[in-house]
């Protein structure tokens, strides 16, 4: 199997998905704004905190973060969160590698300044090849932040796009949205027939799943290792773990209990859909578009609303007459 292909199902830390993760109104911007029709446009950028002097590269960024892991960015970044950004658009790990997107390289602060220096010194600006070397690596890296108190955005596992513009996409190329599901209706609307290839994710839905089951599987290590305990002190503090255990898989289940109503609602919203798409197609004027549960059928020009089949009907009368 291909590096590039290799996903959560066979290696859980992994995707083969690069995700853009935004805001609401910046991800109907992308879809938006693109140069032509059908097309996206996610526009680079200076990041913020960047050294100007230092790093004048303008970037479009992803995360190769696995789907269910996505909604940690709001749970770790109090900005993310601020600003919801819990939405997304990914596009398939070998598609933006051939796109030329390439994973951003975490060096440490000393380490860093050194190859900011080496890259804005006079002699080795004479040397073309190697400035040329050195501004793509310097495009690429990011401080490690191992000196800081939050050491850093590693977590992120960022991949960059370096461009004055940003990456421009055709909606074919989407390989995944992510949103909530109270707007994947509108973005199916926007992205039209494209929307069949495309997999709408809620990833805090996903998330909040994720992290009960790796709460669970913690606590059912704890009860094993528990059952080596000796010591009487021990054994009793185990006992209320195991209480405080028993309430959390019975929270668990109602939230599964929820999930479960949520299905059904959704399959009901679902068969709704259908039967409304079928009434609008029965009901739609062939010869005006007009929708009406009382069409009138015509023997030249088909299907007529009564608004327009009166003055249709006048016109044509008169038409025969002159003829």
């Amino acid at each position: 199997m291909r590096t590039f292909d290799i996903g959560p199902t066979i290696k859980p830390d992994m995707s083969n998905y690069l995700i853009h993760m935004t805001d609401k109104k910046s991800l109907y911007n992308i879809l938006e704004e693109g140069g032509s029709v059908n097309c996206g446009l996610i526009k680079s950028y200076i990041p913020k905190g960047a050294n100007s002097e230092s790093f004048e590269h303008k970037i479009t960024c992803f995360t190769e973060s696995p789907i269910y892991a996505l909604g940690a960015f709001m749970k770790i970044s109090s900005r993310r969160k601020s600003e919801q950004m819990q939405f997304g658009i990914g596009f398939k790990k070998n598609f933006m590698v051939n796109k030329g997107v390439r994973p951003t390289i975490y060096i440490d602060w000393p380490t860093l300044t050194n190859l900011l220096s080496l890259k804005n010194s006079e002699k080795m600006q004479d040397k073309n090849k190697v400035s040329d070397l050195l501004d793509h690596l310097s495009s690429l890296a990011h401080p490690l932040g191992e000196n800081y108190q939050r050491q850093g955005f590693s977590w992120e596992r960022e991949w960059r796009f370096v461009n004055e513009i940003g990456f421009e996409f055709n909606y074919d190329d989407i390989g995944l949205i992510c949103c909530p599901e109270s707007e994947k209706a509108i973005l199916k609307v926007i992205l039209g027939d494209f929307a069949s290839d495309i997999v709408f994710i809620d990833t805090s839905h996903k998330y909040n799943v994720h992290s009960q089951l790796i709460i669970h599987s913690e606590e059912m290590d704890k009860i094993k290792n528990g059952l080596d305990l000796l010591e009487d002190e021990e054994i009793d503090g185990f006992l209320e773990d195991f209480d405080e255990y028993i309430e959390q898989l019975n929270e668990y289940k109602e939230y599964l209990v929820s999930l479960t109503e949520d299905i059904s609602s959704l399959e009901k919203q679902i068969e709704e859909f259908k039967e409304w798409r079928v009434d609008i197609k029965a009901n739609t004027a062939e010869y005006c578009g007009h929708y009406s549960q009382t069409l009138i059928n015509h023997h030249l020009f088909g299907t007529v609303c009564p608004n327009c089949y009166d003055g249709l009907q006048y016109a044509y009368e008169k038409f025969v007459q002159e003829d």
